[in-house]
Order: structure tokens, then sequence, then C-alpha cells
């Protein structure tokens, strides 16, 4: 994905259940995977729908714009690594 004028667009697809991003006439879909809270923000965890892992996902941090969700690229790795540590301690503390 590179950088253009345009700003990316996002919307949630309900008839297939995936989030939708559209950047440079390309669109990218997503699974939610899940939705979590940490230090006054909202992440979520989101996994390619074309990816053949399950692994693989992403953590990106939920802004209000205009009442609006915006989905931002984490780019302080210390937010990152706090916000995925945090997440994946409660994932573990679940299974138990």
């Amino acid at each position: 994905m590179s950088n253009t004028d345009k700003e990316p667009t996002y919307w949630y697809d309900t008839d297939n259940k995936e989030l939708v991003l559209e950047e440079d006439d390309k669109e990218y879909r997503f699974y939610l995977q899940d939705k979590f809270e940490f230090e006054g923000n909202e992440y979520c965890i989101l996994t390619s729908s074309e990816s053949k892992a399950e692994e693989e996902s992403l953590l990106m941090r939920v802004e209000k714009e205009d009442d609006r969700d915006i989905l931002v690229v984490i780019e302080d790795d210390k937010e990152f690594e706090n916000a995925s540590r945090h997440y994946y301690s409660n994932q573990s503390d679940n299974d138990n």
C-alpha cells in the first residue's frame, strides 16, 4: 500500500462480515477478530480474509473522527508492544 493524495477508505461489508480497506483503487479485506480497550484507547485485531495462515493478524488503534471509527496504524513501537502484550496476556488468562 503506497502513499497517495487520496485518503484510504474503510467500510464494513455486512454481507461477507468483512472490514474493507480501499486504497490506491485496490480493496483489502479483513475479518474483525476482536476489539479491546487498553490505557484509554480502543484497539482491534484484524485477520486478512485472503491470508492462508490464520496466525497472521494486524493490530490497529481505533480513533473517532466526525463520529466515525477510523483505523490507525500504530507507529509507536512501545505502544504496539504494550497493547499486544496486554491483549495476548488476557487471551492466555481466558484460556485457563
